[in-house]
């Protein structure tokens, strides 16, 4: 090293202590390396002016990297790496850790809104997730009602024309025992008297446009109380009774809100009782509450003339009670008005608009069986054939065919002449 220097001059020597200078600042002192013997350096001659030590210097990025992978390089003995490692490049820029910036604080809310406004309480959600059934489409829907629809409208059809005879006969009867024959036609009870004879008089138009309504009651009560809450009516039966029993209310609920609103029938009762009109409305109203509430009340009836398949699912039942009773009701009683439209001037002028009443009253009972959710049917799974399925286009074909019937024998009318003679005396 001395002969070096001395051949280089002074300049030389200077030169090569400035450039030697500035790499030693930069790349530190001689640091030994993992897993390498460590050499000292020969000591070399020395120096008149020697500089002064200087201070310990940082280490550098690369002197690291050689560390730690010699580190790497010894601990990996024996086994073959892929991987290549690489010295991280000190001039390549880093991305900025990134720092969560504080919000705003926020303000609390006043006493007012935490009293007025409630949170709900966060439900976890269950480990296990039971999917619900699709609802069924309205077109499957209607495929699987088609036909207890069409036998509940048979039904329907049948139990009408069977009260609707009963409340005239009971007229008839009622009238016959005050010595007044009687006409009967397919859309009123005909008096061959006239409005405006002197047999007629307060009682007994009290008696007889009131027993019809009241036979029609007692016939509602006894099925609804009596009969169908027995387990032996079969499924056709008691849908059957069940219709019947609605039709029962309607011509004695119904029937005096529509005697209200027209005169005629039931109306005369309250008119020859010289009832208020306050008295009449605040009645008519708590008849139709009665109706909705009987309606109500029966859920359970109806729910047993449905399988229990179908109505154990919540979103099938209503469906199944629209189309077995409220529709059968809206297309039966279009079809009865039409039916009972007159062909000869009648004797009540608005006995139409009365029967129409009537029938359409009948919604007072059906519309709650949809909202009724808590009724509790009966299962009749233990009897044989319960639940088969109906002759539904049989029942519907006898329904119209006595509904033809109806019309064609009643439209001359039928005269009933009926005397009652009791002659008690002593035999001689």
């Amino acid at each position: 090293m001395a002969d070096k220097n001395k051949k280089r001059g002074f300049i030389g020597r200077l030169v090569h202590r400035i450039f030697k200078s500035q790499s030693g600042a930069y790349y530190g002192p001689h640091q030994p390396l993992t897993g390498i013997p460590h050499q000292e350096p020969v000591n070399p001659a020395k120096r008149k002016n020697k500089p002064a030590p200087a201070e310990p210097k940082p280490v550098s990025r690369d002197t690291l990297a050689a560390n730690l992978l010699n580190q790497n390089l010894n601990k990996q003995t024996g086994q073959s790496s892929k991987q290549v490692y690489s010295p991280a490049e000190p001039d390549k820029g880093r991305p900025a850790f990134p720092v969560k910036q504080a919000g705003k604080p926020k303000k609390r809310k006043s006493l007012l809104k935490r009293l007025i406004k409630r949170t709900k309480p966060k439900q976890e959600e269950p480990a296990i997730k039971i999917e619900k059934p699709r609802p069924e489409g309205f077109n499957q829907v209607l495929r699987s009602e088609v036909r207890p629809m069409l036998n509940s409208l048979g039904l329907f059809l049948l139990s009408y024309l069977l009260v609707y005879l009963i409340y005239q006969f009971a007229g008839i009867l009622a009238a016959s025992g005050f010595g007044i024959d009687s006409v009967l036609y397919y859309y009123e009870l005909y008096f061959p008297i006239g409005n405006y004879s002197q047999l007629w008089s307060r009682l007994n138009i009290i008696a007889i446009t009131f027993i019809s309504p009241l036979v029609s009651l007692g016939i509602a009560i006894v099925l609804l109380r009596g009969v169908l809450p027995l387990e032996k009516p079969g499924l056709q039966a008691r849908l059957f009774f069940l219709w019947t029993a609605y039709h029962g209310a309607t011509h004695f609920l119904g029937a005096f809100v529509a005697g209200i609103v027209t005169d005629l029938g039931f109306g005369y009762v309250a008119n020859w009782l010289y009832m208020n009109v306050l008295f009449k409305i605040l009645i008519s109203l708590v008849f139709l509450l009665i109706l909705a509430l009987t309606g109500y009340y029966s859920t359970r009836f109806a729910l047993e003339t449905i399988a229990p398949a179908q109505r154990n699912n919540k979103s099938r039942v209503r469906k199944a009670l629209f189309f077995r009773f409220v529709a059968p009701w809206l297309i039966g009683a279009a079809l009865l008005i039409f039916i009972k439209i007159p062909d000869a001037t009648p004797q009540h002028e608005d006995i139409m608009i009365y029967d129409a009443i009537i029938i359409t009253s009948m919604g007072f009972l059906v519309i709650p069986l949809l909202f009724n959710q808590k009724a509790h049917p009966r299962p009749f799974g233990n009897r044989m054939n319960f639940y088969r399925k109906p002759y539904a286009f049989t029942v519907l074909f006898i329904s119209l065919l006595t509904l033809t019937a109806f019309r064609l024998l009643l439209s001359d009318g039928l005269h009933f002449v009926i005397r009652f003679s009791f002659d008690v005396g002593l035999y001689k």
